[in-house]
């Protein structure tokens, strides 16, 4: 009982303590009133809305996925640039994505290189034994060797753009790959000339192949026809030593050390240097890119001649003997005798990219890649790598071009969205405070807006305009038509909500104290119903993000060359580009919707957070 007592009379001491400290104390005022706030938790709006829109799992997935979009997008575009949309290399079309076009098998450098023939995005290497070695990206199945060819013992070894052809060591001839000008298929009196006449080289173009026999006959099939290439010069048969070509011309060494061109006439590379045929220097290597060509004569200095487009008439200074010429489509190469690589010509895929410490003995190159055998055996690789994500039917890189295309599908989207805010608010807002006959006006002026069919409103206007716009002033053109058609929903939805702000306790004391109406609204009104635009403009930021991506797939949005995620979708209406170049369709098409959803998700989430019974859970 006495301890009962004597706790009640400590905790009213302790009570009347606290108290008086309270009462004569700053310091302790400021502690206690410190205390009650964190016991109340009591927090700004921004930051309960902050905290519950954290507190979503779905809307931190969308956030997450929204950002990492942008930085894709924005951030991507800034470190590989698309450097030119209407740039096109169709040799490249389709290739699938990877990064390893330059891998040389080990097997081969281990076993000894005897030569490595390029296509467009493989390679081919033969080793001193005999046996074939393959890597890159496969276009065509030419990847896959043969059985019949597996296990033969090859002396000759030739690589196209698509297909490759050999010559084993017993004189049989082997074709495979792409074979759509049947350059992949060995004629039946080409094995009867490489019977009668033996075969001394072989030679695989750009659609199509060729054999050089002992008694210096050249014999070609495939796509020659067009091009003239089957047409020889009179002084050719009989006289034919080498042979390189594009899908074009070929340039042709003569056993008398001169040099003559086959097929298309009146263009730059048929327009052979005199000292190259009367004689006067004795070449002894021929080369040529896509219209360039180059010799070496037997005093080791080069001569070029052809288009000097892409720079490939710059022939860096060579204080050397030169050793080797060499060339892929668009860059060429000299090897002096000390080893040294000189390389001119474009470097859009890195062809120039020479290391600077090389020291090399022998180059292959073809295409868009190019191999130094080094002394000790090894392998230096430089030029095109691959393309990460592929390329598409016109061989641009994809990567680039989803990037560029989505700071277009995402700007698109959201200066309608302003546009749609910037109308939607001030109609709203109008209507639902001044009632009445303005309300009637601007409700019915929005209805006839929302009856207006977007799409065939749009195809009509770039079916009228487009052929005098450009692609700059269609997307002008589709952003301000996605907001002003977009405006009568948000309208409508802060209409309501100024209905009830107005009649509000605040509003009539604004009112009762003379200020004036604009200043209500801008001041007052508009910061109760900003939360609601907010959720209203980002769930519209997908849609008119959609909206823009399938005008660009119907061909009436973003106009070709340049890229939208929409118009990348194009090619998805073939059943060819659905079976066998899925990347073309399903990269474009998962942006899209990690787009949409991620901005779905947070509209949904940023709903939930300014609901106030959300908020009181």
């Amino acid at each position: 009982m006495n301890d009962n007592k004597k706790s009640t009379f400590s905790r009213l001491k302790d009570s009347f303590t606290s108290m008086f400290k309270r009462l004569f104390s700053p310091k302790a005022k400021q502690k206690d009133f410190k205390n009650v706030l964190e016991e109340e938790a009591i927090t700004s709006p921004s930051k309960v809305v902050w905290k519950n829109f954290l507190h979503d799992k779905l809307a931190r997935i969308g956030m997450l996925g929204f950002v990492l979009i942008l930085l894709f997008c924005f951030l991507g575009s800034v470190v590989m640039p698309m450097k030119d949309p209407a740039k096109t290399e169709t040799v490249l079309k389709n290739i699938q994505p990877g990064r390893k076009i330059l891998s040389v098998d080990s097997g081969l450098e281990k076993k000894g290189i005897e030569t490595i023939g390029n296509g467009i995005s493989f390679s081919i290497g033969l080793d001193k034994t005999g046996k074939l070695y393959t890597w890159g990206s496969d276009p065509s199945g030419v990847l896959d060797i043969p059985s019949n060819v597996e296990n033969k013992k090859i002396e000759k070894l030739a690589v196209g753009d698509k297909h490759a052809m050999v010559l084993t060591k017993n004189g049989e001839l082997f074709a495979w790959g792409f074979n759509n000008f049947n350059q992949a298929t060995i004629p039946s009196d080409i094995r009867s000339l490489a019977s009668y006449e033996g075969i001394e080289d072989i030679y695989a173009g750009e659609g199509y192949s060729g054999i050089i026999t002992k008694e210096k006959n050249l014999y070609l099939w495939g796509n020659v026809k067009a091009s003239k290439l089957d047409i020889l010069p009179s002084n050719v048969n009989g006289h034919v030593k080498k042979v390189n070509g594009s899908s074009f011309n070929m340039v042709i060494l003569l056993d008398d050390g001169t040099v003559a061109v086959a097929g298309t006439t009146g263009n730059e590379i048929s327009a052979v240097p005199e000292e190259l045929t009367n004689g006067s220097v004795n070449v002894v290597d021929v080369k040529m890119t896509f219209r360039t060509g180059i010799a070496l004569d037997d005093q080791g200095k080069i001569h070029v001649w052809g288009s000097t487009d892409k720079g490939m008439m710059n022939v860096p200074e060579i204080n050397e003997k030169v050793v080797q010429v060499s060339t892929n489509r668009n860059a060429m190469y000299a090897l002096g005798e000390s080893g040294k690589v000189y390389a001119w010509g474009d470097n859009t895929l890195n062809e120039l990219n020479v290391p600077s410490n090389l020291v090399a003995e022998k180059l292959y190159s073809g295409f868009y890649q190019t191999y130094a055998v080094n002394k000790d055996g090894t392998v230096t690789a430089w030029g095109n790598k691959g393309y990460f994500m592929g390329t598409d039917q016109f061989g641009r890189d994809l990567l680039t071009r989803l990037m560029a295309g989505g700071k277009v599908t995402l700007l698109v989207g959201f200066l309608a969205c302003i546009v749609e805010a910037i109308i939607g608010m001030i109609v709203g807002m109008i209507a639902g405070f001044k009632g009445g006959w303005v309300d009637n006006l601007l409700m019915r002026i929005s209805e006839i807006f929302s009856s207006i069919p977007f799409m065939p409103l749009v195809i009509t206007l770039s079916a009228f305009l487009g052929v005098n716009m450009g692609s700059n002033e269609k997307l002008i053109l589709i952003m301000l038509i996605l907001g002003f058609i977009s405006w009568p929903s948000l309208a409508r939805i802060v209409r309501g909500q100024i209905l009830i702000e107005r009649e509000k306790d605040f509003v009539l004391a604004a009112r009762a104290l003379g200020i004036k109406e604009y200043a209500i609204i801008i001041r007052h009104i508009l910061p109760n119903v900003l939360n609601l635009c907010i959720v209203n403009v980002t769930l519209s930021y997908a849609s008119n993000m959609l909206t823009e991506s399938g005008l660009s797939f119907l061909g009436f949005g973003v106009q070709a060359p340049m890229p939208s995620w929409g118009n990348m979708l194009d090619g998805a209406q073939q059943s060819e580009v659905i079976q066998m170049y899925w990347w073309r369709w399903i990269l474009p098409a998962v942006c899209i919707m990690i787009a949409a959803f991620s901005i779905n998700l947070i509209g949904d989430g940023l709903r939930d957070a300014l609901d106030p019974k959300a908020n009181e859970k």
